[in-house]
């Protein structure tokens, strides 16, 4: 399925989260989508079209996010700098990369960086599939940056995700040795043209939320601009990393908010980031928190964490159940 793209300017805000709680609205929709009935929860988002002739944001650079060809949530984002470069951000689920490939083909068909967040499925399913096509593919890549840790360690902890683990390592085995780098650790850095990119941490290695936590945080800076990418980070490991980071200036002016916006890291960790702008990899079942009878029936966390970004004042949210997003 192919979703609409959208092409917005940094004033445009795609969603701006609302404080009635009437039924939900859209003025974009995804293939996906659907209008919820009015329920105890639900919110009435105010949506802006987008305009395309004010100053633009990256002065030349630009972050996509694409939107999910299937149901599922994921991840997967394209930066590219001013001159052309391009970097991936995770990639999304096996069913997403078609929709990858092409807009990637679109661009040149080449990678110059691709960055791995944790190897759960809805991350990493498109990039092993990608590889595992060779170059059939059609797309080359320079290097690609993880840090995964022992087969044991996911086969004792999450037993039943450990099987994409190893068929990811395996897919990435298919590249040039010199390719991989695969030990990424807090405080490196990784400069593609005029984009810097900054690791955040190493893997925290809980017992719970065990993969998720596992993730690792990104920060790019392009353009003069500064993008915190989370992956799933959950409350544990978020916490270790503001532990980590005391006294240090996490400012941002993008965040992409941890685990899809839910369940992810706490409210005090977006308060130290404090972002002008919030990017969701959120489908609208997600979004509006519903389980199956409309809004706000579910058990995620999703209305909370909006709640969270109103209380801290960040008016401005782009939102992957709204299509494909390029905030120019």
């Amino acid at each position: 399925m192919r979703l609409k793209k959208i092409v917005l300017a940094f004033a445009a805000a795609v969603t701006v989260l609302g404080m009635a709680f009437p039924s939900f609205a859209s003025v974009v929709g995804g293939s996906h989508a659907v209008s919820p009935s009015p329920a105890s929860g639900a919110e009435n988002v105010s949506e802006s079209r987008p305009q395309n002739n004010l100053t633009s944001y990256f002065d030349g650079g630009e972050l996509t996010m694409l939107s999910n060809q299937t149901q599922s949530q994921m991840e997967s984002y394209i930066i590219r700098s001013k001159s052309g470069k391009i970097i991936v951000v995770d990639g999304g689920t096996e069913g997403d990369e078609q929709h990858l490939k092409d807009v990637l083909t679109a661009d040149g068909a080449h990678v110059s960086a691709w960055l791995i967040t944790h190897p759960h499925s809805d991350h990493v399913g498109a990039l092993t599939k990608l590889l595992s096509e060779g170059a059939s593919s059609g797309i080359t890549i320079d290097a690609v940056y993880y840090n995964f840790t022992s087969i044991e360690w996911y086969q004792e902890n999450e037993p039943y995700r450990a099987q994409m683990v190893a068929d990811c390592a395996a897919a990435l085995n298919k590249l040039p040795a010199p390719s991989l780098h695969s030990n990424v650790q807090k405080g490196d850095v990784i400069d593609v043209d005029d984009v810097r990119i900054t690791v955040m941490n190493s893997p925290f290695l809980f017992a719970v939320n065990s993969i998720n936590n596992s993730s690792v945080a990104y920060k790019v800076e392009l353009n003069g601009k500064k993008i915190m990418f989370l992956g799933d980070l959950g409350t544990e490991a978020g916490n270790s990393f503001l532990n980590e980071y005391q006294g240090a200036d996490l400012s941002c002016d993008i965040v992409q908010m941890a685990h899809h916006g839910e369940n992810g890291v706490s409210r005090q960790f977006y308060q130290r980031l404090h972002p002008s702008v919030c990017f969701w990899n959120t489908p609208e079942w997600l979004w509006n928190n519903d389980g199956g009878n409309g809004a706000g029936t579910g058990n995620y966390d999703t209305l909370t964490v909006r709640q969270w970004m109103r209380d801290l004042k960040v008016s401005i949210h782009y939102v992957m159940k709204d299509g494909d997003v390029t905030l120019k």
